[in-house]
């Protein structure tokens, strides 16, 4: 090769590296690639992440007491005392359930027809009232019958000794439920005098026993500072106050009802015939149930 052919090849290599690069351009917009989204979250199904918490029993105050019309119950969150019935019902009487609060023993007023069936609805309503004071009375059978003294919340007394006072509120209740159904029962029974007069003494009787400010509706209101003791400031003056009031007043009360149940099933039984009477129960001994109380 002749030497300006050389030369001529080695400038044109020459220029051609030591040229300037042309200008780089933005891409277009529509060139450039899009910023990944992130995914779009599923709808929350109805329900998820919801923490569920007991609610309270019908007619129960929020503050987890017993209900403000009829008592006080377990705060939320803690586990109601279980109760189980310690009585057989017997056919004929319809249970009712007027509370939160039973131990299974309430009964529905009787529900209408003749006088014969008015009848046979009050043996087994005797029956039944015999059962639930006995089973009220045993509740404190052999306690001290005074209350702790220097208790200063709930924390002081024994598993046992709540358990016994949540006991009592629900037999309370359940025995509300016959001094309803007992006057109601009156007009139905009107047509034999000595049953009718029966029936209305039994009537007063448990009126009085269970009166709603009575001692034995202290029941419902020791329950209830057992359960919210929040709602009760000074808690240990009250709690002794209402359980020394129901401790010193509630046997004769409810003995003096069971002596009422009595005569009334003596004045059924003598409307009956001697097939379809009952046996009427004994009567309760004089002095309450507490320990090293004599017996009569």
């Amino acid at each position: 090769m002749s030497r300006t052919a050389v030369l001529f090849a080695f400038a044109v290599v020459s220029g051609g590296a030591l040229s300037p690069l042309p200008a780089q351009k933005a891409p277009p917009p529509a060139a450039t690639r899009p910023q990944p989204q992130p995914a779009a979250q599923p709808a929350a199904t109805p329900g998820q992440g919801k923490v569920l918490r007991p609610a309270p029993a019908a007619g129960q105050p929020t503050t987890g007491a017993a209900p403000a019309t009829q008592g006080a119950a377990p705060q939320v969150g803690q586990p109601a005392a279980a109760v189980t019935p310690q009585a057989t019902r017997p056919t004929g009487v319809p249970a009712a359930n007027p509370s939160a609060f039973t131990a299974g023993l309430a009964v529905a007023p009787f529900a209408g027809g003749s006088a014969d069936s008015a009848l046979e609805y009050a043996t087994h309503f005797g029956k039944m009232l015999d059962s639930t004071i006995v089973l009220l009375v045993d509740v404190f059978r052999n306690t001290s019958g005074q209350p702790m003294v220097g208790a200063g919340s709930p924390t002081a007394l024994s598993q046992r000794e709540r358990d016994r006072w949540s006991r009592c509120r629900n037999l309370y209740w359940d025995l509300t439920t016959y001094a309803t159904a007992v006057r109601e029962l009156v007009p139905s029974v009107a047509a034999n005098p000595a049953v009718e007069q029966a029936t209305a003494a039994l009537d007063s009787a448990l009126d009085s026993a269970l009166d709603s400010n009575g001692a034995i509706a202290a029941c419902d209101n020791v329950a209830s500072m057992i359960a919210a003791p929040q709602r009760w400031t000074p808690w240990q003056d009250q709690y002794e106050t209402a359980a020394r009031r129901f401790y010193r007043e509630f046997y004769g009360l409810i003995r003096d009802g069971h002596e009422h149940d009595r005569a009334f099933m003596v004045a059924v039984n003598a409307a009956l015939s001697v097939a379809r009477r009952v046996p009427v129960p004994a009567g309760l001994p004089r002095n309450p149930p507490y320990a090293g109380a004599a017996p009569n």
